[in-house]
């Protein structure tokens, strides 16, 4: 110890017996001495301790933390483990409940699709059932009165004759358009268009979205709203059936649905197939009916042809229903005629899509007998289909391209529409001849229209009318249907021109030229100081010199929506279109089409807005000029007259048939005929256009003419939805058919037929042949060349005519035979209860049987050439309380007649297999005709001729026996020519049970329509002789019953109850 150690040990010692102020007093002065020794040596050895103690316990806690983290890491792995595990557990446990899920959830989707359809079909049928049994000849007959609309069934010369019953809604009470100051009392019946679907069904949606205040020349356009947009679920042609109340599964893909509501529609699509067929090719198309425009599906099969309604199929092929299709796909020119979608706030059953709304069509390729490209909005996007049936429809696409794809593969399908020789049924030659059109590609569609139809004499339709082969009606159907007019579009409507300028005399003069308009001159010119006026606004317009409007003579049009409508206002359909146009009233009375002469006067003199030409339906169709469904037009202010029926000219004597029959004589009137050819050069022809048109004061807005703007070069889409509107409401002029005068018509040609030579009819000497049995039917085959002869209970199977048809054996079954080997081509039993009553072939393809058990039955026929024949049965007719004893058949206008033995006559739609109409009752029905021409009933009882109308309108009724009270007609039969031409004479035969055949000719007479006698013929040896209506000559009273008349174009072939057939020719010398 060193000696400062020692000191400091010794004080430190003494310190220790000392007080504490002591001892902190020798700290204080050994300070120095103090730090040295603890900071010095002591420290160093303190500090070596501690390092050594902290090195131990940080190997100590390294060791532990190493033990910690090999713990921690296998508790780690194992959990990680164990989730893996668990997460792989809950996802193959979640994906297989999904897909069960899904699974059970399709299948439950499904079974609610197929509980909802088969409840949409049971309702249906239940109303179908309902509405049979209490139509009129219906076991519950309610005496409802019955509401008519026009029906699509095109007959010859296309004409549409056939009025249906309405079934498509409610009927509402239309109401005429009141003055302002009634505003708070019309209100009320006002369309609101918010009302739920089940509710506005009936009203169909407008495709207008605007229309021009004005016209374009500045004249006041009558009050015409074209804002309501609400939606349609009614079909023209009468095959969708209207949603019935009652609850209906969600829309499947409607907004803000969920995926809850989930739809197959690829699944309903196929549903739609019939069975075996197979989906070759689908195209998004739209409808045109009228002035709607609905969307949908063509699809086309392997061995049909489909359309379905309101579905559409996006670019990823996923089929969706049309209200959530992408907007960008869709068809933006069609959205822009119906106008904007409803708002948000509008309910959403309002476009609630209904059974009818997904309405689904199909056709045999056999059925499909023309396709004919078509122009929509002056655009080349359409095609117009024409069925066997006498139906058509106007189909549009989106883009010429498809429109062009679409028609080569349907042209594919089915070969036979480009000519008669490959028509599947020869029967139907005379449908396709009245729609042939060559066609064309889009880009020379005018000019290769100019080049074939011009005025060289080689055309064969311009050769056939010049040579008077068809008449001037047919012939103007087929240049309007040349020029792309059609039945389907409204604002495309047939035009047809004012033929008479007296609408005042009591007898009508057709000899007399002053009795007719001059059809060289439009309908603006017709008087000089209103066509001085014309041409005056056409220099103002001119020396404007504005590129952008060019020079016109008349702001409005001839032919446009609102004039068709207008005409045809008091038949459905068009009531409906008309009140779109009129936003939900009727007009005001006096604006109304309430007059022929004051429409004549409107036209042709009085209203400088007003150069309207008129529709064919002036010259075939009655029932458009009387108000059957007693609509409430109003009363005019002018004279204070109700607006019910039209008034007629004094020479039509009130009857609407006999202004028509009168009207359409004047067409085919030598005058007419002569000067025909020269209003075809005004609307279809060479002075349609350009400086023969300015010259004939003949110069509509540029914007009514193709090619006077093109709407996919518009930019500005407010500009393309008023040019639209001007195109799709203003009026559209038919393309340029003739690109040179047409030719005249040569009157001293005209071939002399039997309407014109009745009294030169004389019977062959000698029969043809004898069968020894009641000759029953006559069928002369063109393709055979010879005329077959059908005994009892037969009937020869067109139109091959290689079976027969035979019925009445013992075990009440019905047979076919081949015609040349007599061996057996089919049996068939239990068609009905007991024995067959009669039958008929309705066409190639149906078979009509009527049986003792009252009931009517049809039947398609499946057989070609040298094959056996199946029978597959395809709808029962219920309305006879006896058996039926005659059937007729009017193949034209689809429609059958059926007479029981308590004299009831039903007429049928064949198409639809509905019941139409009651004709008639009264005692037994002898025989029956039916004009497949004009579609007018000819019905013998006893020593009576009765006349009716296709739509049930009595024409006359006549004793054709007042000399012989034993006698009775026994057969009956129309005359109708060839189908085409003129008939100046309506002729009509009878044969009576005394073996005389008697021609008639129907007349005007004083007191209304009568039958004049032309002609008498004895058709056996009782006497040998014939007589003219004034001689008269012997009667056969000891020769057989006449039982069948067969009239041809030159001859007519008859048969008695003997089996003997004669041949009775015409003089064939032309005038």
């Amino acid at each position: 110890m060193s000696s400062e150690h020692k000191t400091l040990a010794t004080g430190f010692k003494k310190l220790m017996e000392l007080d504490n102020e002591t001892f902190v007093a020798w700290v204080d002065d050994q300070r120095a001495e103090l730090d040295a020794l603890f900071f010095g040596a002591m420290s160093r050895s303190w500090e070596d301790f501690v390092d050594a103690e902290n090195k131990k316990t940080e190997e100590t806690a390294k060791n532990r933390v190493a033990k910690r983290r090999d713990r921690l890491r296998h508790w780690h792995e194992d959990d990680t483990t164990n989730e893996r595990f668990i997460f792989s557990h809950d996802l193959a446990t979640s994906s297989w409940m999904k897909n069960i899920y899904a699974s059970e959830h399709l299948k439950h989707q499904r079974a609610q699709q197929d509980q909802q359809d088969n409840f949409s079909f049971l309702a249906s049928a239940y109303t179908k059932m309902n509405r049979e049994l209490s139509r009129p000849c219906g076991v519950f007959d309610s005496g409802a009165t019955t509401k008519w609309k026009l029906d699509r069934t095109e007959g010859r010369n296309r004409m549409r004759l056939r009025l249906l019953p309405d079934r498509t809604g409610p009927i509402y009470d239309y109401q005429p358009k009141r003055r302002i100051t009634d505003a708070s009392a019309n209100g009320s019946i006002r369309i609101n268009t918010k009302q739920p679907l089940q509710q506005l069904n009936d009203l169909g949606s407008t495709p207008i979205s605007a229309h021009p205040a004005t016209n374009f020349d500045g004249s006041p356009q009558p009050e015409t709203l074209f804002s309501l947009q609400n939606e349609t679920n009614v079909d023209n042609d009468g095959n969708a059936i209207p949603e019935e109340e009652f609850e209906l599964v969600e829309g499947p893909n409607d907004p803000g649905d969920g995926e809850d509501m989930y739809e197959d529609k690829n699944r309903k699509v196929m549903r739609s197939l019939q069975r075996g067929d197979q989906v070759q090719q689908v195209f998004n198309i739209s409808r045109i009916i009228g002035l709607e425009a609905g969307e949908g599906l063509l699809i086309i099969g392997k061995d049909s042809l489909y359309l379905i309604d309101n579905v559409f199929q996006r670019s990823d092929g996923e089929i969706v229903h049309v209200s959530q299709a992408p907007p960008e796909e869709r068809d933006p020119y069609l959205q822009m005629i119906a106008g904007p979608p409803p708002p948000k706030g509008e309910p959403k059953n309002s476009t609630q899509p209904s059974r009818a709304d997904q309405e689904s069509r199909s056709w045999k390729w056999n059925d499909v007998i023309s396709i004919s490209k078509r122009r929509f909005l002056f655009r080349d996007v359409a095609i117009e289909v024409f069925f066997t049936d006498g139906r058509s429809y106007l189909l549009t696409a989106n883009l010429p391209q498809v429109r062009d794809d679409l028609f080569a593969k349907l042209s594919h399908k089915a070969p036979h529409t480009n000519g008669s020789s490959n028509l599947p049924n020869p029967e139907d030659a005379w449908r396709l001849e009245s729609l042939r059109v060559t066609e064309e590609a889009p880009a020379t569609f005018g000019s290769k229209f100019g080049s074939i139809f011009n005025s060289s004499a080689w055309n064969p339709a311009m050769r056939r009318w010049a040579r008077g082969e068809i008449s001037n009606f047919h012939y103007l159907m087929l240049v309007n249907t040349m020029a792309g007019r059609t039945f389907n579009d409204l604002t495309q409507y047939p035009v047809f021109p004012w033929i008479l300028a007296d609408y005042t005399s009591e007898e009508l003069d057709l000899n007399n030229p002053a009795s007719y308009r001059d059809l060289s001159k439009p309908m603006g010119a017709q008087h000089n100081s209103r066509a001085n006026d014309f041409v005056e606004r056409y220099k103002t317009f001119a020396d404007m010199g504005d590129s952008n409007l060019p020079a016109f003579h008349y702001g409005t049009h001839y032919s446009s929506a609102m004039i068709v409508t207008s005409y045809l206002i008091r038949l459905q359909p068009f009531v409906k279109s008309f009140l779109l146009l009129q936003g939900g009233n009727f007009d005001h009375a006096d604006r109304m089409f309430y007059s022929i002469q004051k429409a004549w006067q409107s036209a042709s003199k009085d209203n400088m807005t007003d150069v309207r030409e008129l529709i064919p339906e002036f010259f075939y169709l009655p029932e458009f000029l009387s108000n059957h469904n007693g609509f409430n037009f109003g009363t005019r202010q002018s004279d204070g007259g109700s607006v019910d029926s039209v008034a007629l000219p004094p020479w039509a004597k009130g009857d609407p048939k006999i202004f028509i029959a009168k009207h359409r004589e004047a067409l085919e009137s030598p005058y007419v005929s002569k000067h025909l050819h020269q209003w075809i050069d005004l609307i279809f022809g060479s002075k349609q256009r350009g400086e023969a048109a300015v010259e004939s004061v003949n110069v509509f807005h540029h914007l009514s003419y193709h090619g006077a703007t093109n709407l996919d070069d518009i930019p500005d889409e407010e500009d393309r939805k008023r040019t639209i509107s001007i195109i799709h409401n203003f009026g559209q002029t038919p393309y340029q058919v003739f690109s040179r005068p047409h030719q005249p018509r040569d009157e001293r040609n005209r071939p002399r037929r039997l309407d014109t030579s009745a009294e030169a009819l004389t019977r062959l000497p000698f029969p043809l042949f004898e069968s020894n049995e009641r000759v029953v039917s006559l069928v002369y085959s063109p393709k055979l060349d010879r005329l077959l002869c059908a005994t009892a209970f037969e009937l020869n199977l067109p139109p091959q005519f290689d079976k027969v048809f035979k019925w009445g054996f013992a075990d009440c079954s019905v047979r076919f035979y081949f015609s040349e080997s007599k061996k057996l081509a089919g049996l068939f039993e239990n068609l009905h209860q007991g024995q067959l009553s009669c039958a008929i072939f309705a066409s190639s393809q149906m078979l009509i049987t009527a049986g003792e058990d009252c009931v009517l039955s049809a039947h398609t026929i499946v057989t070609s050439q040298s094959k056996p024949v199946e029978l597959q049965p395809r709808a029962s007719l219920f309305g006879h309380k006896t058996p039926v004893t005659t059937l007729a058949v009017s193949k034209s206008f689809s429609t059958l007649l059926s007479a029981s033995l308590d004299g009831t006559v039903i007429l049928w739609d064949l198409n639809r297999l509905e019941f139409v109409r009651k004709l008639t009752s009264g005692r037994q029905v002898e025989c029956a005709k039916i004009n497949d021409v004009t579609g007018d009933i000819l019905i013998c009882r006893g020593q009576k001729v009765s006349l009716f109308t296709l739509n049930g309108e009595t024409i006359l009724e006549q004793n054709v026996c007042p000399e012989h009270h034993d006698d009775y007609i026994s057969a009956c039969a129309w005359y109708e020519g060839t189908g085409n031409e003129w008939l100046e004479n309506t002729l009509l035969f009878t044969g009576h049970r005394r073996g005389i055949v008697n021609v008639w000719r129907k007349v005007v007479g004083v007191k209304g329509w009568k039958l004049e006698l032309a002609k008498r013929l004895n058709h056996g040896d009782g006497g040998g002789n014939e007589g003219t209506a004034l001689g008269g000559g012997k009667s056969g009273a000891g020769d057989a019953a006449i039982s069948c008349i067969t009239p041809m174009p030159q001859m007519l072939y008859t048969g008695d109850e003997d089996g003997r057939v004669y041949n009775v020719k015409g003089d064939e010398m032309k005038i």
